[in-house]
């Protein structure tokens, strides 16, 4: 009967598992996946668990049946917590109307929130919340050891918990949120009906209600140290889970894997602390004596996993992680230790707390009751208090002081022997005295930093923040001591920046639309970033409102580091209303329409963010686009396999007949979608932008000199993208692990990058598009043909993998004598307009530096001012890394001032000097073997290195 028991309580945790994350899923399609939509839907969920154990306390010990009670109970959570993955998001549609005009009143939104996911999730978090009672109630009546009964339900039930919410991750990849769901409450059912067939049987079924005190308040009192300690360990144990996710996620990709793999370990531990506590009481009815030192224990453990932390990660050096096996030999260290003690902390305290408390339910009741109390608040405080206040090393420090101040407490009721106290007590002290502060600055923090900081390049850190959400780093990347552009991490992942790369694509979500619908009014802006696409808005002055909408305070906060002059900061503008809220549920709360929709949230991967890619989501855009409005989105092709941005693009087209596809930078795509828009309009009014003063600059710092180079970004219209996508699945709320890495191979990655990329047959496609026929003007259309061979040249470069990669001199060679462009010049020749603005306000000193030589005569080129550019280049050749790029440079400078003889010579002079140093005579040396450069040269202007001076 204990084995059967055991095992089906493993089933209905894996259940109640599987059902806790899809209830998260689905709450936040209903809610939002705000930090606090999430911390509310987690207290109601733990708020009903509550309500669950404090029935049991107080009124279990009348059932006859308990066994029969607890079938009840799993057929309740199976059939409501069904209903509930289904009706969630309808309810979040229904109450959006009602909710609508308290969207900036956030002290009455939330707590209607709080109230609202109480009563949705009352029923099944109830019904979970007294199955440990009743069980441990039947057990006892085949073991009277009450520790170790509990500490085996409890262990098991966590256990099959781990179980549930990797099979959770990966039934939802493969069956889908329905699937999963039907799956989890069909687990529920079959442990209902056994339950339910071992109620009927007369030895297993009825038991006598306990005799209870007349006054339980008083029992309860009696037992309040161990009730105090188990509401004290919940605390401790679920607030330090926040602080270890959030400290995790500064080397872990913040995939759903990821958070499933960090929660398995530390169920994993807490069971295992269950299971060996259990066998412990049975050898030892008398081990809860020794609680505090158990509690001590893990105060210590706290502060040493963190403390060996570094040299943990060392051996994975900066790079970023995402294979689940490097996961868990992170993760287990840090978390397993501290999780462990506690499963056999709450079993130990259990078994000390029986002996003050009228019966086994009432214990068992009382005790989870004050844990899971304990939890919520944890969970509360570590991700709204400690965190944003205390960062996460400081948290580490307040935890391990409460587990001793536990422990403290509990010395203080237990007959542990003084001197062994003092023992635990002395080593305790010595952690915290030891205890490593500064390790997150010095060691920690450097390792996000240092994938994105190269040892030679001028960068610092300029600011860190631990908010609610995330911690943000900003790195200043400079030159000549001077500010060159900012990258902003959030956790372990370079989410923004505002080099020229960056904005450009980010700025397209604007420019674009601008273009083609000059009218556009009212715009919403999701995700800010770093600024680049609200900079573009509050930069057009046709625009009379722009909402943003993003989800944390501390990003918008930080923004003020990339534009310390307030004027300049896009928040400022009076015209920007700020909404701090989930993109979606912003769009299903609002009744507002708008003529612009732009996004570029964080990658699709990331968990919760697929929400913001879904084609669900991509109708509510959709609904609230004006009538003639569009929608400007991101597509990171770098983040993504074939099939997820097949399935992405698929679930766009849906929505948007007239989808579209366009070249941002590199693996930065934009999808463009309409309702409806009709034109084209005049020429004048597409143009207008470039007549702009402050935006024309701007585009022709980005590489969009003219108004022809738009058209050549076209990438397909719908039919050409339906041919893209034809074999792949949209991607929808039901399978959001569609959008995982997993799926797809690389072969098929790169074929459909050489479909993105080739600039002949998106010419071609672009010529006969209905779409590009009514929204472009006609002679615009014909005049961007030539410019497709441009947009060839920068995907190459925006695709470049080494800056030091050599660039094409016959690309170069095109530019600068069949156009007048001056920024993809500087972009090939690795230089970009705001180098070239630092150096124009250098001093003169710093000018001799040959790195701003090299980029000096970089400028001289692409003005076409080449006798100018021939001794920067030569200065330039003194610095090892420029050496070769500068004296080719330099040699095609000569030619193009008319210096062939001294090019010819130089050339000459060059080739001879390397072949001594190799030991190689002239006449072993075959024309063949040349580079491609002197090859062209010989054949453009015919230098010839092997020919003499």
């Amino acid at each position: 009967m204990t084995a059967a028991l055991c095992s089906i309580f493993f089933i209905s945790g894996a259940a109640a598992l599987m059902f806790e994350t899809l209830w998260f899923r689905q709450a936040g399609l209903a809610f939002g996946n705000s930090v606090w939509a999430s911390s509310l839907v987690l207290a109601g969920f733990m708020g009903g668990l509550a309500l669950g154990n404090a029935l049991a306390a107080r009124y279990g010990d009348r059932l006859r049946n308990p066994v029969r009670a607890y079938a009840l109970a799993e057929a309740a959570i199976g059939v409501t917590g069904l209903g509930l993955v289904y009706l969630l998001p309808v309810f979040g549609a229904v109450l959006a109307p009602w909710f609508r005009p308290l969207m900036d009143q956030p002290w009455i939104l939330n707590p209607l929130r709080l109230s609202v996911a109480f009563l949705l999730l009352l029923i099944p978090t109830t019904a979970m919340g007294i199955t440990l009672p009743l069980l441990t109630k039947t057990l006892i009546g085949y073991d009277p050891h009450f520790g170790a009964v509990l500490g085996r339900l409890y262990g098991w039930n966590t256990l099959g918990a781990v179980s549930g919410v990797v099979s959770a991750v990966y039934f939802i990849r493969v069956i889908g949120v329905d699937g999963t769901a039907i799956t989890a409450g069909a687990c529920n059912i079959v442990v209902a009906a056994v339950a339910g067939w071992f109620s009927t049987r007369p030895s297993h079924g009825t038991l006598m209600p306990s005799g209870k005190g007349d006054q339980p308040v008083l029992t309860w009192m009696r037992g309040r140290q161990w009730l105090m300690a188990g509401f004290l360990s919940g605390f401790c144990l679920l607030a330090l889970e926040v602080v270890w996710f959030r400290f995790l996620l500064l080397f872990v990709f913040g995939t759903m894997v990821a958070f499933a793999l960090m929660l398995a370990v530390v169920l994993a531990g807490i069971a295992l602390g269950g299971l060996s506590a259990a066998h412990w009481l049975r050898r030892r009815p008398t081990a809860s004596h020794v609680s505090a030192l158990i509690a001590m224990l893990a105060g210590l453990a706290c502060i040493g996993s963190y403390a060996v932390f570094p040299f943990v990660i060392h051996p994975f050096g900066t790079r970023g992680i995402e294979n689940p096996i490097d996961i868990l030999h992170l993760g287990v260290p840090l978390m397993f230790p501290v999780s462990f003690l506690s499963g056999i902390f709450f079993t130990v305290i259990g078994s000390a707390l029986r002996e003050h408390l009228a019966s086994e339910m009432e214990t068992t009741g009382a005790l989870t009751l004050a844990n899971t109390i304990g939890a919520a608040l944890g969970s509360l405080t570590g991700g709204f208090l400690l965190l944003p206040v205390l960062g996460m090393e400081k948290s580490f420090f307040f935890i391990a002081l409460l587990y001793g101040g536990i422990g403290g407490l509990l010395f203080l009721r237990s007959p542990v022997p003084r001197r062994m106290a003092s023992l635990s007590g002395a080593m305790f002290v010595a952690g915290v005295v030891l205890f490593p502060f500064g390790s997150m600055d010095t060691r920690l923090l450097k390792v996000p930093v240092a994938r994105y900081v190269h040892a030679n390049s001028a960068a610092r850190v300029v600011g860190v923040r631990e908010g609610l959400t995330e911690t943000i780093i900003y790195i200043e990347t400079q030159m000549l001591n001077k500010p060159l552009y900012y990258t902003m991490l959030t956790n372990d992942h370079a989410m923004a920046g505002s080099d020229l790369q960056a904005r450009r694509y980010m700025k397209l979500y604007v420019y674009w639309p601008m273009a083609v619908h000059p009218q556009l009014k009212h715009a919403l802006l999701i995700a800010y970033g770093v600024g680049n696409t609200a900079k573009a808005m509050t930069d057009s002055k046709s625009l009379e409102t722009i909402d943003v909408v993003d989800l944390s305070r501390d990003v918008l906060e930080m923004n003020r580091i990339v534009y310390p002059r307030p004027a300049d900061l896009p928040l400022n503008d009076p015209r920007v209303h700020v909404h701090i809220e989930d993109g979606r549920y912003f769009l299903q709360t609002t009744d507002q329409h708008f003529d612009l929709i732009t996004s570029e949230p964080p990658p699709p991967g990331y968990a919760g963010v697929v929400n913001l890619y879904t084609r669900e989501y991509f109708q509510l855009l959709h609904d609230r686009l004006a009538e003639g409005g569009m929608v400007t989105y991101w597509l990171p092709l770098h983040s993504l396999r074939d099939l997820s941005a097949k399935a992405i693009l698929r679930g766009f087209c849906d929505v948007f007949e007239d989808c579209s596809l366009w070249n941002g930078i590199g693996s930065n795509l934009m999808m463009v979608g309409t309702r409806g828009a009709r034109g084209p309009v005049t020429e004048e009014q597409f143009t207008q932008q470039w007549r702009d003063p402050v935006v024309a600059g701007e585009m022709t710092r980005l590489g969009l000199e003219r108004p022809e180079q738009l058209g050549a970004l076209f990438i397909g219209d719908a039919d050409y993208l339906k041919g893209i996508y034809r074999d792949a699945p949209p991607l929808v709320d039901n399978y959001p692990r569609r959008i995982e890495a997993i799926l797809g191979s690389q072969a098929e990655m790169d074929r459909l990058y050489r479909s993105f990329t080739d600039v002949a047959a998106a010419q071609s496609r672009f010529q006969t598009s209905p779409l590009m026929t009514r929204l472009w003007p006609e002679r615009l259309r014909e005049a961007s043909l030539p410019y497709f061979q441009l947009q060839r040249m920068i995907n190459i470069h925006g695709w470049r993998t080494t800056t030091a990669q050599q660039p094409d001199i016959e690309d170069i060679h095109t530019l600068l004598t069949q156009t007048t462009l001056t920024e993809p010049v500087l972009w090939l020749l690795g230089s970009d307009a705001d180098i070239q603005g630092l150096l124009a306000e250098a001093d003169q000193p710093d000018l001799v530096q040959p790195r701003v030589q090299y980029h000096l005569g970089v400028h001289y080129v692409a003005e076409r001012k080449y006798t100018e550019a021939i001794e920067p280049f030569h200065r330039a050749e003194a610095a090892p890394e420029y050496r070769e790029r500068a004296f080719r440079l330099r040699i095609y400078a000569l030619c193009m001032a008319g210096k062939i003889e001294l090019a010819q010579q130089l050339a000459h002079e060059s080739l001879s000097q390397f072949l001594r140093a190799k030991g190689v005579t002239a006449g072993a040396f075959h024309e063949a073997e040349l580079p491609p450069f002197w090859k062209w040269m010989k054949q453009t202007f015919g230098i010839n290195p092997l020919a003499g001076g």
